[in-house]
Parts: structure tokens; sequence; C-alpha cells
């Protein structure tokens, strides 16, 4: 765990892979591509923009669950 995530109290970490559990999003999975205080940015697995590339959002600690 990063030492900016233990000073926070959260146990996520860049790179780790979460399931949105409520909102517009709610059942998608990505991938962790930053660490916030309230909450965690987001690549989405299979959200894409017009362009096709992976659609980035920010969840807030409350609304995702990390995958193993």
């Amino acid at each position: 765990m990063t030492k900016d995530a233990e000073e926070k109290g959260h146990d996520i970490e860049i790179g780790d892979k979460i399931k949105v559990l409520n909102g517009e999003y709610d059942g998608e999975e990505g991938s962790v591509i930053n660490v916030y205080n309230n909450t965690v940015a987001i690549e989405f697995n299979n959200v894409f923009t017009k362009d096709k590339s992976k659609f980035r959002t920010v969840i807030k600690h409350d609304n995702y669950q990390r995958l193993n």
C-alpha cells in the first residue's frame, strides 16, 4: 500500500481492479488509474468513448468494490 493510501485509510492502489456498485455505471468493471481523498479515477474495461478509447471517470470510495 502506498504511503498516501495508508494516511487516508484507503486500501486501494493504482492498478487494482474494481467493480462499480452504484450510479450510472453500476456493474461495470475497470482499473484504478489514480487515488484521491474521496474518490478513485478508473478506466473501464467495456465502456468506450466515441473514438473507441476506454472511458475514464471518478467514483466515490463508497460506490465500488475491489476485485481480487
